[in-house]
Parts: C-alpha cells; structure tokens; sequence
C-alpha cells in the first residue's frame, strides 16, 4: 500500500500548479477577462473559444485529452456549416493536432474506466473510495471534478456538426490529444467552409499556458 500512497501523493502534489490557458490579442480578437475567452467576427460570423479548464487522464498516463470550448453564431442571412474537421490546434513548436471524435475520447478514458484521475488528480483505487469521495465532494467542495464526466457527456458537449441556420447559434467541446503542461502557447485556428487548410486560417485564437 505504501507506494500506492506514495504515488497519490506525488498526484495531489502536481495538481497543486493549476494550469492556466490564457487568450492572447489577436488579430481582431475581443478579448473577455471574465471569460477568459476571446471572440472574433468575420462576415457576419462571430466565434468565441476558450479552454475548457478540463484535463482527462487515464490511470496509465498513456495520453492527455484536453478541450476547447467554442461557440459559433451565425448573424448572416445564409446557412453556414461548420464540423471538427473545420479546425486545427497549433502548440509553440508548430506540431498540429487534429480534434478527436468523441468515440476517441471514450476509447482513450475508458481503457481504465475505475481509476480515471481528474482535476486536481485524484486517483481512486477502489469503487467505494470513488463513491464516498464523490459524494463528498459534491457537496463540501467548489472544485471541479471532472471524474463525473460520464460517457454520454462526451458526446452530449462535443461540438455539433452541421448547418447552423441564419441568426442561430451552436456551441460545443473540441478535444484535442494534447498535455498542455509541457506547451508554452498553442492556437487554435478554423476555417469557414471552402477554405483549404492550406490557406491562412479565417479565425486564429492565440492561448498563453502558464503554470
């Protein structure tokens, strides 16, 4: 038992550094302090993103998923699509990733479906540990924990694909397969229907992480 505590305790110890994903101006960008998030309008089009404050570790530490939560409003007279695949998130070393399905996500958290490490990272080494600390915490504490996020959540606050309607809005989680603790700035960048990827981006949403 001794190193299980050990390891528990060396968890608790990194999730004291909260990490944080700050919007940077940007080109065009209103920047939201509350928020923490940043909006740009092109052509009618208004998109605001910013981290969802969400990490989700599996107990083999295999990968990190984070999320991005964006909203797109349409203020034009035409329908306009948009999907997952209309973005791309860019860390300070110009690697890309590409948005996960949420039928990734749940593959990547489920693997070790009992022993999932949620902010500030937690681990639960039997169910009725799992259960009491739960219980606890939904009532004694003001911080997330992101261990109550079941499978049908994963899809149910994923960003929807399709058409948006005039004057209609849509907003959602990207997830991304990425640690954000070993990055020092990443982008997010989309791209209005039409738009090769090999173009400048329409919209681009800089993030400073700090620690």
């Amino acid at each position: 038992m001794k190193p299980m505590i050990l390891l528990l305790l060396l968890l608790l110890n990194i999730g004291c550094a909260r990490l944080q994903v700050i919007p940077e101006p940007g080109d065009g960008a209103v920047l939201n302090q509350a928020e923490n998030s940043q909006s740009i309008t092109r052509d009618g089009i208004t998109m605001t993103a910013k981290n969802a404050d969400i990490n989700m570790f599996s107990y083999n530490l295999e990968g990190t998923v984070s999320a991005f939560s964006v909203v797109i409003d349409n203020g034009t007279e035409a329908e306009v699509a948009f999907s997952a695949d209309s973005f791309l998130l860019l860390d300070n070393d110009n690697r890309q990733y590409y948005p996960l399905t949420p039928e990734k996500v749940k593959e990547i958290l489920s693997r070790d479906s009992y022993y999932l490490i949620p902010y500030p990272y937690v681990g639960f080494y039997y169910l009725e540990d799992y259960e009491r600390s739960s219980f606890y915490n939904r009532f004694n504490s003001s911080q997330p924990y992101f261990y109550e996020i079941y499978p049908q959540d994963i899809y149910t606050r994923a960003l929807p694909s399709g058409t948006i309607i005039p004057k209609a809005k849509v907003s959602g989680l990207l997830y991304f397969r990425i640690d954000l603790n070993e990055k020092k700035s990443v982008k997010l960048l989309a791209y209005k229907p039409g738009t090769p990827k090999s173009a400048p981006p329409d919209f681009v949403f800089p993030f400073r992480v700090t620690k």
